[in-house]
């Protein structure tokens, strides 16, 4: 009994304090009625800050790095060389394909002209070459040895000219392949020119480097690791049984390590799969743009858990409660329309900017939200049909 007079004497105080009766019938209030929500219950989850965007740029080809552009924390624009391997070897290998292109240029027209010459003069039909004079014999074999020849069966003049123009064919089409065989290999080397460059593929900043300047490094070897600024993810797992309870678009509370205010990220992503060993599914979560964070930081995000069963409590906004000499007050209107303070028991935050209410008040009481300064008790702030309908703010 001792300990409850001095909560009784600062109760009074409290009430007191605010003043004589008022009218105040002209001012237009914010009454609400108070009602019962099923708060769930949330389970905290470790997660991990991560840039949204982040890639891993590895080695495409063998070689000795040659340039680094930065060090971890340098930003860079999107089309900036962030990372070079020597590429000399290759240059010269450019250089003899393009030799062996311009070669193969060369023997495609020598077989298109002699292919030209075999059709316009063939060569099956030139008799052999006679020793001086004017070429009688070769003229006597043209002119009766060989046709005999043919009529007799012993020679086929047609076969062996058609021989002949598909000889001159076969070396302009050997002469075709080579000099496409070189192209290959010239785009073939100059897409590993390419590869000997690391690119940023967008506005981002570096975030670790794993080789230095001299390194001798193979393909698939990671050389550093880029990422975008511009926004931050929340990475985590959470147990299979309270997917259920996620969809993505949903807003859940974060808070960071080290930041004392709650946060309210967007669920981005849900992984379709559930992890086979620990039975968790992965989703990400995107924090609002103007977030002080960094990648790597440790974060808890509280996932409602729709298994367990829900209760029913009261709820009300934080901007209905005053605090006087450390008590929580409301302003509640009775069947007549005037104030009437109570103090009120407060639980844990319901929701966005709402909290459980233990004790003071009832289920259909009507509140003040947001009361205004200098609002005291007994002021009337609606008429008494308009309160009718609130029957236990009388007790």
């Amino acid at each position: 009994m001792p300990h409850t007079k001095p909560l009784l004497i600062s109760i009074l105080a409290c009430i007191f304090s605010f003043g004589p009766l008022t009218v105040q019938a002209d001012q237009a209030y914010q009454i609400m009625k108070v009602k019962r929500e099923l708060i769930p219950l949330t389970i905290d989850i470790a997660g991990t800050v991560a840039a949204r965007k982040t890639v891993q740029l590895t080695a495409q080809i063998p070689g000795r790095i040659k340039r680094i552009a930065g060090q971890e924390g340098d930003r860079f624009s999107r089309g900036n060389e962030l990372i070079s391997i020597d590429d000399s070897a290759l240059r010269a290998k450019l250089d003899a394909a393009v030799a062996q292109r311009d070669a193969a240029l060369a023997s495609m027209r020598n077989a298109n002209v002699q292919l030209y010459r075999e059709v316009r003069s063939p060569q099956s039909t030139a008799g052999s070459a006679a020793p001086g004079g004017m070429g009688m014999p070769s003229m006597m074999d043209q002119a009766f040895t060989n046709p005999m020849q043919n009529m007799m069966g012993m020679r086929n003049r047609g076969a062996e000219r058609h021989s002949d123009v598909v000889n001159r064919q076969t070396q302009v089409a050997q002469a075709n392949t080579q000099y496409k065989q070189a192209e290959a290999q010239i785009k073939e080397i100059q897409a590993s020119l390419r590869d000997a460059r690391s690119i940023a593929p967008f506005n981002g900043v570096i975030e670790s480097v794993n080789v230095e300047v001299g390194d001798t490094v193979q393909p698939g070897q990671q050389l550093l690791v880029y990422s975008e600024t511009s926004g931050f993810q929340v990475l985590t797992d959470v147990p299979v049984r309270l997917r259920p309870g996620l969809s993505e678009g949903m807003s859940l509370e974060v808070r960071l390590d080290g930041a004392d205010p709650v946060i309210y990220a967007r669920i981005s992503r849900i992984f379709p799969v559930a992890d086979r060993t620990q039975h968790t599914v992965h989703f990400e979560l995107d924090l609002p743009g103007n977030t002080v964070t960094t990648v790597g930081q440790y974060a808890e995000v509280s996932v409602p858990d729709l298994s367990t069963r829900q209760n029913s409590n009261l709820v009300i906004p934080n901007s209905a409660v005053r605090k006087k000499g450390g008590l929580p007050l409301v302003f509640v209107v009775d069947a007549k329309g005037f104030t009437k303070l109570r103090v009120v028991r407060l639980g844990e935050a319901a929701n966005a900017g709402n909290t459980v209410v233990l004790s003071g008040i009832r289920e259909g009481d009507l509140l003040i939200n947001n009361p205004p300064p200098g609002l005291r008790a007994g002021t009337q702030v609606m008429a008494p049909a308009e309160s009718a309908q609130a029957p236990n703010n009388n007790q």
